[in-house]
């Protein structure tokens, strides 16, 4: 088992790079796996986990991606994603059926192979216990061969185990970091694996504040991009989200700086007073 700190001080030495031509804050991109996504059998609600744990964590979530149980289609998107962030996150595919292709699709986009990862098989039969008919035998039954399946990763595979009471693991594959679909699953494992990952990249926190007011878009518009302009060079950044069908408009601030944030906000809203 590696623990999580031998894991990030991997993790940064090999994103520093990227962390250094990209921006002073670690950028992150999400590849989300899985036909059933594509097709509007399944919500994906993993992204909205990850996005509000990237927020709170400092790590900007740049780009997010949804790709189809393709080998091909997967590859490319976490080689194209990989050389573009600090960090890329995938979820889903990493299950026992033929379907399930995520950490084969990793090892051919990296020039990697799979092999059978002892200590996963070894904690998926402690925890399994026998509550399951079929526990992983890599030379067992097709079912339990299809159990063991899950523990086939990519052999440069940096693994972490981020939970006792769990099996699976978190598997990094040069910045990449694979996780599974299953949206309960996926949010435990975040939330053990993503603060120390983030100390680690050297993320500050992100700020909002917020605006409410019933002037219209419109007549809002040229006075947001006067203050954006002003903020841009201290890494505010505005937005503007009508709540319709109420008339209110509520206009967001945020940055990494609580005294700019706040400072842009009180701005707004005196700006805005004047406008209602």
């Amino acid at each position: 088992m590696i623990c999580m700190k031998t894991l990030c001080a991997r993790v940064r030495s090999t994103t520093r790079a990227l962390t250094q031509k990209s921006s002073q804050t670690p950028t992150a991109a999400f590849c989300v796996i899985g036909d059933e996504i594509l097709s509007g059998t399944t919500q994906d609600t993993n992204t909205r986990t990850l996005a509000s744990q990237c927020f709170s964590l400092g790590i900007n979530l740049q780009k997010i991606e949804i790709v189809p149980d393709s080998r091909a289609s997967i590859g490319a998107s976490l080689v194209q994603l990989s050389h573009a962030h600090t960090v890329v996150f995938t979820s889903g595919g990493i299950g026992p059926t033929h379907d399930d292709i995520t950490y084969d699709a990793v090892a051919r986009a990296f020039g990697d192979k799979l092999a059978y990862h002892s200590e996963t098989l070894q904690r998926m039969r402690r925890i399994m216990g026998d509550t399951v008919r079929a526990r992983p035998d890599p030379n067992g039954t097709s079912a339990e061969r299809a159990c063991a399946r899950m523990a086939l990763l990519p052999q440069s595979a940096r693994v972490a185990f981020v939970d006792d009471k769990l099996w699976v693991p978190v598997v990094q594959v040069q910045n990449v970091h694979v996780l599974p679909g299953i949206p309960r699953l996926f949010a435990r494992m975040t939330h053990a694996y993503l603060p120390e990952l983030a100390a680690e990249l050297g993320a500050r926190a992100f700020v909002r504040a917020e605006v409410e007011t019933r002037v219209s878009e419109s007549v809002l518009a040229p006075v947001l991009e006067r203050v954006q302009s002003e903020y841009a060079s201290r890494g505010v950044k505005l937005g503007s989200y009508p709540q319709w069908p109420s008339p209110h408009t509520l206009v967001s601030v945020v940055g990494q700086s609580p005294k700019d944030v706040h400072e842009c906000r009180d701005k707004l809203a005196l700006l805005l007073s004047d406008l209602s």
